[in-house]
């Protein structure tokens, strides 16, 4: 019985460990890449749904859709909803977007902003008129993530929210 290695056998270890390592690297390389990547788009998501539900809240209860409130007016990057209590703004500025009680901010207890971080989202909204009234509000939305030298649409969605009694009778109609 011999004790040890044979040269053949330890050359053969040095060839195949490169190629292993190189597969292992590749691996742990992508976990912790990828990783973390995906759980900054899933709460990034879970942050659009969120906004997305108190747009549709707001929308459900909404009494109207007006062009201006103030020295607001709704355009690409606003869009103002009339409720019984007041007139709601959401606004789309620097990766955020922010609502507003516009009427609110006249009196002394003005509620805070709420404000959502959505840095990589792309959001667009479109407001919906019949007749001369603006009755609903499509909203489309995804993340845009940057992959492998390429942008793409990650969790892609569209929503069409009815503004209030009109928005509901034209859905009936």
């Amino acid at each position: 019985m011999r004790k040890g290695f044979t040269l053949v056998e330890m050359l053969a270890v040095i060839m195949v460990l490169p190629f292993v390592l190189l597969v292992i690297s590749g691996l742990f390389r992508t976990i912790i890449r990828d990783i973390p990547e995906s759980y900054s788009i899933a709460q990034e998501n879970t942050t659009l749904l969120d906004m997305l539900e108190q747009l549709r809240q707001d929308t459900d209860r909404a009494e109207g859709l007006p062009e201006s409130f103030e020295d607001h007016t709704a355009n690409d990057s606003m869009i103002l909803i009339a409720l019984e209590t007041g007139v709601i703004s959401y606004q789309l500025k620097d990766g955020q977007v922010i609502r507003r009680n516009l009427t609110d901010a006249r009196r002394s207890e003005a509620q805070e902003p709420r404000v959502w971080s959505l840095p990589h989202t792309k959001v667009v909204w479109r407001v919906w008129a019949r007749d001369g009234k603006r009755h609903a509000v499509e909203t489309s939305a995804h993340i845009e993530q940057f992959v492998r030298g390429q942008w793409k649409e990650k969790m892609a969605n569209s929503h069409l929210y009815f503004a209030g009694s009109f928005g509901k009778a034209l859905a009936q109609e």
